[in-house]
């Protein structure tokens, strides 16, 4: 999204009950010529901001429609909770509904726009964001676990430990060692016995995550690797060689001696990750620092890949081989019928 946040995106709520008011017909006739969008019943947005919305965007404006009028014991959870928190997903494809956790309801119970869940959130598991109660970090992350497939388990705890331990960025030594190991202690006690429904996937989840990727594609890129049992990887790796600072890459085979980076498209896009730069500028600048950290004895090879490579691992495992990482075929076999599911299975 580039235009107006979804928080600020303006919402244009009729006034009176009902579809037959001249107000209520007045917005629909604009909805009809164009210039606005129903988001919900008596809610509408203006066409040209909604447009301008991505997926995640779009269901964050939703979700500010459709809790205007919920009872304020009503809390926003899991995926919604997540969108609302800016979390990733391997995907960017949300439910049609709102998911909130209602302590007057003792089923689930679903309805247009809305989907709510039996429970209580007690009050240090609430937050209010932008006007709109819903889950914290830590109650998010366990909810997301409990109820979402490994990957989008993985990205969203990942997100949220790095929240927690690494406000400020990027650091290590042993009091953050500490920190992550304490957090992540606290997210495993409050996912309850593994009996529970989803309660092994999660505490796997949990149990692989890591504070130090730093954003969503790092973490699926760990867990594509995973699956192709290249399990023992470093994150976020520091290389300095005669008190020099040669660079940092994002994960570090360490039993091959091979530094992968993930490139994702918007490092050549950006512009305040390109910083005045050209993205020709920016590719020039990563071979000169790729050539710094071949100078390190540990690394033998530097590989980079891209969203793309995630979601066909084998073409990962191409630029893997490359560089002389040694990977079963039965793993490619497996982790390309996991990605298909992953990614095809997402939206087929």
């Amino acid at each position: 999204m580039t235009g107006t946040a979804p928080h600020l995106c303006p919402l244009v709520f009729t006034s009176t009950h009902g579809g037959t008011t001249r107000e209520a017909r007045r917005l629909q006739l604009e909805a009809r010529r164009g210039s606005l969008v129903r988001v919900h019943r008596g809610t509408y947005a203006v066409a040209a901001d909604w447009d301008d919305l991505d997926a995640r965007g779009r269901h964050v404006v939703l979700t500010r429609a459709v809790t205007r009028g919920l009872d304020r014991r009503c809390t926003v959870s899991h995926d919604s909770a997540a969108a609302l928190w800016g979390l990733p997903r391997v995907h960017d494809a949300y439910a049609d509904v709102v998911t909130v956790i209602d302590p007057r309801r003792t089923t689930t119970r679903r309805s247009t726009d809305l989907l709510r869940r039996p429970g209580s959130v007690p009050t240090a598991d609430r937050d209010e964001l932008h006007g709109v109660w819903l889950t914290s970090l830590e109650r998010t992350a366990v909810d997301v676990a409990r109820s979402a497939s490994f990957g989008d388990a993985v990205l969203c705890v990942d997100a949220v430990l790095r929240r927690l331990v690494l406000p400020d960025g990027h650091r290590t030594g042993a009091a953050v060692e500490a920190e992550f190991l304490r957090r992540r202690t606290r997210l495993m006690s409050r996912l309850g016995p593994s009996s529970h429904p989803g309660g092994r996937m999660a505490r796997r989840a949990v149990e692989f995550s890591s504070a130090w990727a730093e954003n969503g594609g790092e973490s699926l890129l760990r867990v594509v690797l995973f699956e192709l049992g290249l399990s023992s990887v470093e994150l976020q790796k520091t290389f300095i060689l005669d008190d020099r600072f040669l660079g940092r890459c994002d994960v570090f085979l360490r039993a091959s001696g091979v530094a992968v980076e993930f490139d994702g498209h918007i490092k050549l896009t950006d512009p305040e990750i390109l910083a005045g730069r050209t993205p020709a500028e920016a590719i020039r600048l990563r071979g000169r620092r790729d050539r710094r950290l071949l100078r390190h004895p540990e690394i033998r090879h530097v590989v980079h890949c891209e969203y793309a490579d995630l979601v066909f691992p084998e073409r990962l495992v191409e630029l893997l081989r490359t560089a002389d990482v040694l990977i079963d075929p039965r793993r490619v076999t497996d982790a390309a019928r996991v990605a298909r599911r992953r990614f095809v299975g997402a939206s087929g």
